[in-house]
């Protein structure tokens, strides 16, 4: 600690000050950075053997002198190196950029690793709480390509999106250690205190370009959008977050979405990003770099319980003229089902030929030439055919329409993947949640209330 700029009193400009502001001094400080990430990481490898060093610890049991650099006069890519080493640490993937990202994982958490995460993250939330965020410094972003602005969803904003990122996760995470940490002894007086952080960090972000417009929750795919790992965190994180709230405090809908907390609008502001594309979603089921299957299931599992609150929001999506569509006709329901190409070309050609079977008409979701029937998943192929006009009749959302039809197409994907072995894990719970959401929206179905 005596390398790191110690605690100031006041705003006088001392002999530190001056050095700290040096080539060498910064120079001196990414250096002993870098260390800090190699000693961690070795760290999170170790602590499955229950092996307790004191250097491997110094990242996260010293919390308070890494914050301080951010509000010192370093350079400011030393400051953003250090927000990208705190994030890295909470997410248990430092030394990812040094081809250590495999000793950053460890197999199970063992006791002392997890006192020490949450020493790091108490120790962010007492900054938080001392108003640290107001001394983190966002500069401009290196201009786009022809050298214009970047433009984020009718927005144009050219702070550096990678401090944002590095700064929200580093403030969401800590947060849900602070909750996993209380388990259910967490004080009403502590749980505003904690989801206080995560008002300061919506102010944060709106201070430095991150414009919400119409709705808050727009805050994670504004700021996450060019990211697919560190969206992923941020939407779990958050959906663990809401439901711990709305278990302790009977958080509503309507109270999550001006808080910019609502999963729902959280997934469908991220399928809006993709276009509701469900080959997307299969890559990021795929995908090992990110945390999707494991977010994907738990927020399938919440939607299922929570299908009247989700179909409200998809109602007040539709208002959105990003989201709004004029109709579900031809143009968005009756195309063609695209899919990732891990069958034969003449699988493909026979699925082209049965989705513009004009039996069906131009109205339906036609992904097979026969009607499903209810069975088990193992017992054989499953079909689906939907009429897109009966669910939008029933729900009265084209958002939900399109939602619907994009998992319904991925659960085919997978179910066909699957059942041929070219799947690299069992997706069996996957396929049960999303067959139960398909089945219960129909006219009729369990997830569907009558008013």
């Amino acid at each position: 600690t005596q390398l790191l700029p110690q605690e100031r009193d006041g705003q006088g400009d001392s002999a530190s000050d001056v050095s700290c502001s040096t080539v060498d001094w910064a120079t001196t400080l990414s250096t002993l950075l870098n260390l800090l990430e190699v000693l961690t990481a070795a760290r999170f490898k170790l602590s499955a053997a229950s092996v307790r060093l004191t250097s491997p610890r110094l990242s996260l049991i010293q919390a308070s002198p890494l914050l301080h650099v951010v509000d010192s006069h370093v350079n400011y890519f030393v400051k953003k190196q250090v927000l990208l080493l705190l994030k890295r640490t909470l997410l248990y993937k430092a030394g990812e950029d040094m081809a250590l990202a495999e000793m950053s994982a460890p197999a199970y958490a063992h006791d002392h690793m997890t006192s020490d995460i949450h020493a790091l993250a108490d120790g962010v939330l007492q900054a938080v709480h001392a108003n640290w965020l107001k001394c983190v410094p966002v500069k401009s972003a290196a201009s786009s390509f022809g050298g214009t602005s970047l433009l984020r969803g009718g927005s144009i904003t050219d702070s550096d999106h990678v401090m944002l990122r590095a700064v929200s996760l580093v403030v969401l995470k800590s947060v849900e250690y602070k909750i996993q940490s209380a388990g259910g002894n967490l004080s009403q007086r502590c749980s505003t205190d904690v989801y206080g952080c995560l008002s300061a960090l919506l102010l944060f972000l709106s201070q430095h370009g991150v414009r919400l417009g119409r709705h808050p929750c727009r805050w994670v795919s504004l700021v996450f959008g060019e990211q697919d790992d560190d969206m992923m965190e941020a939407a779990k994180s958050l959906l663990l977050l809401y439901l711990h709230q709305r278990g302790f405090s009977g958080l509503d809908g309507e109270a999550a979405c001006t808080a910019g907390r609502n999963p729902h609008c959280h997934f469908l502001f991220f399928l809006h990003s993709i276009s509701f594309d469900h080959s997307i979603l299969l890559d990021f089921l795929i995908s090992t770099e990110t945390c999707f299957l494991e977010y994907f299931v738990r927020y399938l599992k919440h939607l299922c319980d929570d299908w009247d609150s989700f179909r409200a929001i998809c109602q007040k999506m539709d208002s959105f003229d990003h989201l709004c569509l004029p109709s579900c006709s031809t143009s968005v329901m009756a195309s063609p089902l695209r899919l990732v190409d891990y069958g034969s070309s003449d699988e493909s050609e026979t699925e082209m030929e049965s989705t513009h079977n004009p039996q069906f008409g131009e109205s339906q979701w036609t992904l097979d030439p026969v009607k499903e029937t209810p069975r088990d998943l193992s017992s054989g192929p499953t079909h689906v055919r939907l009429d897109s006009n009966s669910v939008i009749q029933t729900h009265n959302s084209v958002t939900l329409c399109r939602m619907l039809r994009c998992l319904t197409e991925l659960r085919v994907v997978v179910d066909r993947l699957q059942r041929k072995s070219l799947f690299p894990y069992n997706s069996k719970s996957l396929l049960k949640l999303l067959m139960k959401i398909e089945k219960g929206s129909l006219p009729n179905g369990s997830l569907v209330t009558t008013y």
